[in-house]
Formats: structure tokens, C-alpha cells, sequence
């Protein structure tokens, strides 16, 4: 997936979800400018019922117009209320008179405009004549409105949430499966070089032997065997740890036993073939007693791993630190570094599968992404765990704790 790809399908998830919270919303406050509708409605039929039955004696709605008018605003009042209480519409209001022809001058009020709040306004004539009108302002109950409306609102900000969540869901798996795609592209890549590397040096060495007569020269001869011999181990140990890592499900042979750490830290040391020299050097520090119950085979590739991960990436002065402690009901190893450090956002992924900490198309240093993800298995195995502690510019510390079982 080209990186234009992912962009685009993320942008159309996040339109999607914005557009779906804004139809939400509106489709909430269209359920609400209708409830607030239907009540002005009611109230003002209402009220043109009232006005009919209490102001014009004689006059029938729609076939006769009334030849007589009588206001009276409590005989109003004893339409008004019933009506608005049958269709469940009472609040507080106020009413007044006014006379069209006077300037809207008011002659008649009956309770005090003041005293209504969140008000609807509505002005009826009272007489075909259009002299005078009743003007009315009846209290809008848009608290209730929202109260009724709680439960609606509630649900539609859960299938928001809930849907949202499922497209945030999809969008982090999408980027989890970029990632490993990224991660297993770069460890092709990888791998490929790592194994051509040792093929291509005890080839070059085969090829002197048998064709440049290296072999009648005993020193050189034994030069090119051992390099031969030293590339097949690297490519046998290569094979080895990926095979170990890489069939999933597979059961691990664990077989545990009593280690004394002190001479396996020594055959760790003496097994490193240093890049740099006399400026490399390694620092023990295990008391000479301390001793774990663990498989040897993998606690040693284990500290083997970390001890070339330390080199690698300490560069060329090397200073590292192979440490032993015993702590409560187990040990603590410690392989320390002062290397160029790891960055805190790369710290939570150091021991995925093939995960490498990102470097642009340019590798400096070797590698496939399998060793420390070997390791932490491996402590996981013994019951343990491993954390990763670095600073960049300031060396990692890699730390891994072992419970002692009897």
C-alpha cells in the first residue's frame, strides 16, 4: 500500500466519520425545531379557539362573521387554560389587547409580559374589522424539549462514538499492516544481504583455493579455510536463529539446568571477534558464585544477541557492560552500551518480529530484525522479562530479569 494510498483512505475515513456526526447533529436539531413547531402550533390554535368562543358572540368560523364582540380577558382566560391543558400545552403567558388603529395602543392586559421567559409571540385579530388584536406570549418549555429529547441525544452520540471508534479501529489497523509490510519488506531486503555476504566470501575463498594456487602456500591455505570455516559458522548461526524464530507456534525444547554465569560470560567474551580492536573491550561484572536455573543453549544466544547488539551499534570505542545480579527469587543481567543511543518512541517496538529502528533506505549497521525479538522469547520462555532503558547520544541498556526456579 503506496504511502498516496493510505493518505487518501484515511482522509475519506475522516470525512466520513465528520460527516456523520454533522448529520447527526442536524438530524437532532430538526427533532427538536419540530417539537418546538408543534407546541406554537397548538398554542396558537388554542388560542384562536378561545378567542372565538369568548370575544365574538355570534359568529360562527368560517360560514358567519360576528356582528358582536365582547373582550373579556378572564372569560379569555377560562378558554384559554383548559385548551392548553387538554393538549398538554400549559405554561405561563400573557395576554393583551391592543388597538391597531391607535398606534398598537394597549387597553386591556392580563398577567405581566415580564415574568415570561424563552417566550413565542403571536398577534390574532379579534374582529373582522381588524381594529383590535390579541397579542399573546406563552413561556416555551425548551428545557422539557431537551429532557424528552436526553435519551435521543444519548443514542445518537453512542453511534457516533461507536462508529468512530470502529473507524479509528480500522485506521490503526491500517497503519499496523503498512508497518509490517514496511517491516517484512525490509527484512527481505535484509536477509538477502546478510546470507549473500557469507556465501559470497567462502565462494571468493573456494575460488582462491582452487584456482590461484593457494592451496601450495600452507599459510595461506589454513587463512582461507578458517575464513571459509568462520563464514559457514555465521551463516549456520543466521539460519539457525531465524528458523528459531520464525515457525510460529512451534513448541521451544527447555531443557533447565543450574548455569554458573561467571564462566559463560567468559565464553561470551572469548567467542566476540571485535571490529575495532584495542579501542573495544568488553567489562564483566558477575560475582564468581552466581548461578541461574535456565536453558544454557538459549541463555547464551540470548546474552549472545545482546552482547552483538552492543557492539554494533556502540561504534568504534566501544564500551559495554556484561553485568550479573541477584535480586529477589531470580537474577538480573544487564547489557550495557555507550552507543548512539535509541529514540523513546522506537523503545515500545524494539523486541516486535522484524521490527528495526528506521534509518531511510540506508542500513549502516546489519541486521533482519529477529534478534531481540529471539531474545525476548526467550526470556519469556524462563518466565521473565526484558526492557529496553536508552538515551540518545547517551547508550542503551538492555535488562533482563530471570526468576531463580528451584
Amino acid at each position: 500500500m503506496n504511502r498516496t494510498y493510505f493518505r487518501n483512505i484515511a482522509i475519506v475515513v475522516f470525512t466520513s466519520f465528520v460527516l456523520l456526526a454533522f448529520v447527526q447533529a442536524i438530524w437532532v436539531e430538526r427533532i427538536y425545531h419540530d417539537q418546538v413547531a408543534d407546541f406554537t402550533r397548538r398554542v396558537e390554535a388554542a388560542a384562536y379557539k378561545s378567542i372565538y368562543k369568548a370575544f365574538r358572540m355570534n359568529a360562527l368560523p368560517g360560514l358567519s362573521v360576528a356582528t358582536q364582540v365582547r373582550i373579556d380577558l378572564d372569560e379569555f382566560a377560562l378558554e384559554f387554560e383548559p385548551a392548553l391543558l387538554e393538549q398538554g400545552t400549559l405554561q405561563p403567558y400573557a395576554v393583551e389587547i391592543i388597538d391597531r388603529t391607535a398606534d398598537s395602543r394597549v387597553i386591556m392586559r392580563r398577567n405581566e409580559w415580564a415574568q415570561i421567559e424563552s417566550a413565542h409571540y403571536s398577534e390574532i385579530e379579534i374582529d373582522d374589522a381588524g381594529q383590535f388584536a390579541l397579542r399573546l406570549a406563552v413561556e416555551v418549555p425548551y428545557g422539557r424539549f431537551w429532557g424528552q429529547m436526553r435519551g435521543l441525544i444519548f443514542s445518537s452520540v453512542a453511534i457516533v462514538l461507536l462508529l468512530g471508534g470502529v473507524l479509528i479501529y480500522l485506521v490503526r489497523t491500517m497503519f499496523r499492516q503498512r508497518t509490517l509490510e514496511a517491516m517484512r519488506r525490509d527484512f527481505t531486503h535484509n536477509i538477502t544481504h546478510e546470507l549473500k555476504t557469507p556465501l559470497s566470501v567462502a565462494v571468493a575463498a573456494t575460488d582462491a583455493l582452487r584456482n590461484f594456487d593457494a592451496d601450495v602456500d600452507p599459510t595461506r591455505r589454513k587463512a582461507y579455510l578458517e575464513m571459509i570455516d568462520v563464514q559457514l559458522r555465521q551463516l549456520t548461526a543466521m539460519v539457525e536463529r531465524i528458523l528459531s524464530v520464525s515457525v510460529e507456534g512451534r513448541k521451544e525444547r527447555f531443557s533447565p539446568e543450574q548455569v554458573l554465569l561467571k564462566p559463560l560470560f567468559a565464553e561470551l567474551v572469548q567467542g566476540v571477534e571485535f571490529g575495532g580492536g584495542e579501542q573495544r573491550r568488553i567489562e564483566v561484572c558477575c560475582p564468581d558464585t552466581l548461578q541461574l536455573t535456565a536453558d544454557r543453549f538459549h541463555l547464551y544466544n540470548l546474552l549472545s544477541t545482546l552482547l552483538d547488539n552492543a557492539l554494533k551499534y556502540a561504534g568504534e570505542e566501544a564500551e559495554v557492560t556484561l553485568s550479573a545480579t541477584a535480586i529477589d527469587n531470580g537474577v538480573e543481567l544487564r547489557v550495557s552500551d555507550t552507543g548512539c543511543g535509541i529514540a523513546r518512541e522506537h523503545l515500545p517496538h524494539l523486541f516486535d518480529k522484524f521490527y528495526r529502528v528506521p534509518t531511510g533506505d540506508l542500513q549502516p549497521t546489519r541486521g533482519y530484525g529477529l534478534g531481540l525479538y529471539y531474545a525476548r522469547r526467550v526470556a519469556e520462555m524462563h518466565g521473565g522479562t526484558i526492557v529496553a532503558q536508552s538515551r540518545v547520544g547517551k547508550g542503551t541498556t538492555i535488562i533482563v530479569t530471570i526468576p531463580n526456579h528451584e
